[in-house]
């Protein structure tokens, strides 16, 4: 392969690397039942998860103004839940998790090769040194949302998105997860325009 196709596969395939979208692993689950119109009500709140880092009123707070600002973005109303069309849930779960990472190092030190092969050096043998490993344990948190539109008077899931990826402490701002439910709800249908 000539430099300048390398050069060029290189330059295909970094922009690719690290971008991850917000979302992560983005899934939509679309039911039978069609939304039924651009007007929903939160769900009766169901019980925490007890994972205290998603599992209070600071979180409760950041996660339902990112779904109430993106569902606006869309065409989506609030309104009272007894006029609702569907009604909006959420649920989220982190997860810790350890991946592992081995390097090699070291080598072959004082390994000769000549027209009869390759003889080591410093009395290790015809292979060398033994290698050096170097094996790391990275730790992480892995986290995911899922988020449940249900038609209200069937009480069917109508559409479900989930979003699953390695999470930091910029995904709990709400910023991070204003990005993260916009990637959710790209294949959301828009609501009805708004009157006027």
């Amino acid at each position: 392969m000539t430099k300048a196709l390398l050069a060029a596969a290189i330059a295909v395939c970094l922009p690719m690397i690290g971008c991850e979208s917000p979302g992560g692993q983005v899934s939509v689950l679309t039911g039978n039942t069609p939304l039924a119109g651009s007007t929903y009500a939160w769900a009766p709140v169901q019980s925490g998860s007890g994972d205290p880092r998603i599992d209070n009123d600071i979180m409760r707070e950041r996660i339902r103004t990112a779904i109430d600002t993106n569902l606006a973005a869309k065409g989506y109303t609030q309104v009272d839940p007894s006029k609702a069309k569907l009604l909006v849930a959420y649920h989220v779960g982190l997860q810790n998790k350890t991946d592992y990472s081995a390097s090699s190092m070291g080598g072959h030190p004082g390994m000769a090769c000549g027209v009869r092969g390759c003889i080591g050096g410093y009395g290790w043998g015809m292979y060398g040194a033994p290698m050096d490993v170097d094996i790391r344990s990275i730790n992480y948190t892995e986290g995911a949302v899922m988020l449940d539109l249900v038609d209200a008077a069937s009480g069917k899931l109508a559409w479900r998105a989930t979003s699953q990826k390695r999470v930091d402490q910029k995904d709990a701002t709400q910023d991070g997860l204003n990005a993260i439910i916009a990637d959710m709800v790209k294949t959301l249908p828009p609501g009805a325009p708004p009157a006027g």
